[in-house]
């Protein structure tokens, strides 16, 4: 019988640089039966590098999909290319730009088979500004923008994360299942068919959001573990995102969807994934 894996590390990207903080987060872990789902808007553009860079990882590495007239955005679709591509037991999220702990891949997996494994659950993290021009080496390169490799928490802190602190595991509300750092097993999001594509016409965000209150809806509560604490550059910083544009439009669509939910007028079940 082959061999599955245990963890599928979930990387979505269309920025330059940001991959020599993915290989040096995964270089520090205390966990090593993983793979890399890389779905990649610069595919065409790094294809080769990547492969050459993580020559020594199991990484599948995957073109950003096409998609139909009037779509604005590809996040939900590129999270549903890689649900189906992963072969592990727990799928670990982690956004471009950000740091995680030595720990970290143990720790979600700790809490999947404490809760065997029927639940979802997030990290905790800050955002911080970007280090500098001064800092920046080649700021389209393929794979590095970084002088070195930042060990530390940058200085300059630009945003907290508002969700609320404890000393251990805590139920919440489906905002705390943050898809920057977080974690959901594969029996699950397959169970609820994948990301709603429907996002990608209206514009930015609520990807996480969706993924909670479907999750919510079939009785799988959502944790923060407080001690796995992240850290990353906030990406406005970095390039603009012309989707802030259509956010008015983008909150309307999602408090509608959200408020049908929760008067059972939508199922939480969706067909993405079948």
């Amino acid at each position: 019988m082959a061999h599955e894996t245990t963890i599928s590390l979930i990387y979505i990207s269309n920025r330059y640089g940001g991959l020599d903080i993915l290989k040096a987060n995964i270089l520090r872990q205390q966990f090593f039966d993983y793979e890399i789902v890389f779905v990649d808007g610069l595919y065409n553009e790094r294809k080769d590098e990547v492969a050459e860079y993580f020559k020594h990882h199991k990484i599948i590495h995957l073109p950003e999909p096409e998609m139909g007239e009037g779509y604005v955005h590809k996040l939900a679709r590129c999270w549903n290319v890689a649900f189906k591509a992963c072969s592990g037991k727990l799928l670990i999220s982690l956004q471009d730009y950000i740091y995680i702990p030595p720990d970290a891949f143990n720790k979600f997996l700790y809490y999947y088979r404490s809760f065997n494994p029927q639940a979802l659950y997030s990290g905790v993290g800050h955002q911080y500004a970007k280090p500098g021009v001064d800092k920046i080496k080649n700021p389209k390169g393929l794979i590095s923008v970084f002088e070195k490799e930042y060990t530390k928490k940058p200085e300059n802190l630009v945003w907290t994360d508002p969700r609320v602190r404890g000393t251990d595991l805590r139920m919440g509300e489906p905002i705390e299942w943050e898809a920057n750092w977080c974690a959901i097993p594969r029996s699950i999001i397959y169970e609820l068919g994948g990301m709603d594509e429907e996002y990608d016409k209206h514009g930015f965000g609520y990807d996480n959001t969706n993924i909670a209150e479907r999750a919510k809806m079939l009785g799988y509560p959502t944790f923060i573990d407080q001690s796995n604490e992240c850290f990353g550059f906030r990406h406005d910083d970095w390039w603009p995102n012309k989707l802030k544009n259509s956010q008015t439009y983008a909150d309307k669509y999602h408090f509608e969807i959200i408020n049908k939910m929760k008067n059972g007028l939508v199922s939480p079940i969706l067909k993405y994934l079948s």
